[in-house]
């Protein structure tokens, strides 16, 4: 594929106004990239950082009109964006991830049904069309397991656990939207991982290295590398990111979330065809970051070989540690190698991801006591479960 470049002094769209944006548009400024804004929300964490932003729905014809006309490329930071309109303003300017690559990424099904193609091991699942179905699909594959929505869930929501056939029956109820639902069969995982990759418009590709995933009610509570995975199953995953980037036709950056089991399988689960949350950590981690990978695949410059500086860790910060104000906030940065990321949200609420720290220190324990400490500074419990 050729490369089609924008130069130093170009402008990048980001389609969506949240944190992910924020900080592509200043990886993206940093490096002498523009940055404008299409955002159903007036006001945003990338607002605040980009050169201009649109306010308007992304089914607007004008705005996508607008947007194009002030930009050389464009990309997007969620996966809510319709593929309907990112289709349409390819016909107008190049967008990456390509349109194709976030209609596979928009739906459960689709992108466990592409992931097996490329060689990877997924969950057992299943499609649910209907409440008798999911009644005999639950039946089929097993107890526990979870009904989700294909579209639209991220941080636990969309979802339902499910242990008897009545639960599924029920659990379809209330899930079930215009479209069919999807039955996983719970695994039995010992760890989370995810691997971050990107790949140019030459089709080059760099990896970071995997990443440790710890969660907390279905949201990302820390992250650290490198991850306590074994040497083979790192490898494999990050042969099996690999695979999918070029699969895919990616161009940017894309994270691949994967379950490890007690038997040493590694199962693929889901993707998102942008930077990621447990991703946060290339900003002070290692050179470059997940955001100035993605900026420059998506700018027709070369995707660069990540290099760890060392041990890291990337801590969540929730709305629920500042219910009471900001006051506490700066107590993060009475430890050494501690950094503070703000995303410039005024609303705090239970769940609502408002910042994240990175702790740098010489080992992994280091790492990981330094960000207990913070979090417990920070008023909020420490959870090491997977």
């Amino acid at each position: 594929m050729a490369s089609r470049i924008v130069p130093v002094g170009g402008t990048i769209g980001i389609m969506g106004g949240g944190q992910l944006g924020r900080m592509m548009a200043l990886a993206g400024r940093a490096m002498g990239l523009n940055a404008i804004v299409w955002d159903p929300q007036p006001i945003g964490p990338a607002h605040e950082v980009a050169g201009d932003a649109i306010t308007a729905g992304f089914e607007s014809e004008d705005a996508l009109l607008r947007f194009s006309e002030g930009i050389d490329a464009a990309t997007y930071e969620f996966e809510n964006v319709t593929y309907e309109t990112t289709a349409r303003l390819a016909r107008i300017k190049p967008v990456f991830p390509p349109p194709d690559l976030l209609y596979v990424s928009q739906n459960r099904l689709r992108e466990k049904d592409r992931a097996r193609q490329f060689g990877l091991a997924t969950t057992t699942y299943r499609a649910v069309p209907s409440a008798q179905e999911a009644r005999q699909v639950a039946a089929d594959l097993g107890f526990p397991g979870i009904l989700k929505t294909v579209s639209g869930g991220y941080d636990g929501k969309g979802q339902i656990a499910v242990n008897t056939m009545e639960e599924a029956g029920m659990g379809f109820q209330a899930l079930h939207g215009s479209e069919p639902l999807i039955y996983e069969k719970k695994v039995a995982f010992i760890q989370e991982m995810s691997v971050v990759v990107a790949r140019d418009q030459n089709g080059r590709i760099a990896i970071f290295p995997a990443s440790e995933n710890h969660h907390d009610q279905g949201i990302l509570d820390w992250t650290v590398v490198p991850a306590r995975v074994p040497d083979p199953i790192q490898q494999l995953a990050l042969h099996q990111a690999a695979a999918m980037a070029r699969g895919l036709g990616l161009v940017g950056v894309m994270a691949l979330e994967f379950f490890v089991t007690a038997e040493g399988e590694l199962l693929f689960n889901e993707m998102a065809p942008r930077p990621h949350n447990s991703g946060h950590w290339t900003i002070e981690g290692a050179w470059p970051s997940q955001f100035s990978q993605h900026m420059r695949a998506v700018a027709g410059w070369p995707v660069a070989s990540p290099r760890l500086f060392g041990p890291c860790v990337m801590l969540n910060l929730l709305g629920d540690l500042f219910l009471e104000g900001l006051d506490k906030l700066t107590r993060v940065l009475e430890w050494p190698g501690v950094q503070l990321h703000w995303y410039g949200k005024t609303a705090m609420r239970k769940g609502r991801k408002v910042g994240h720290v990175t702790v740098l220190a010489d080992s992994v324990t280091k790492a990981i006591q330094r960000a207990r400490d913070v979090k417990v500074a920070l008023g909020g419990a420490w959870h090491d479960g997977a």
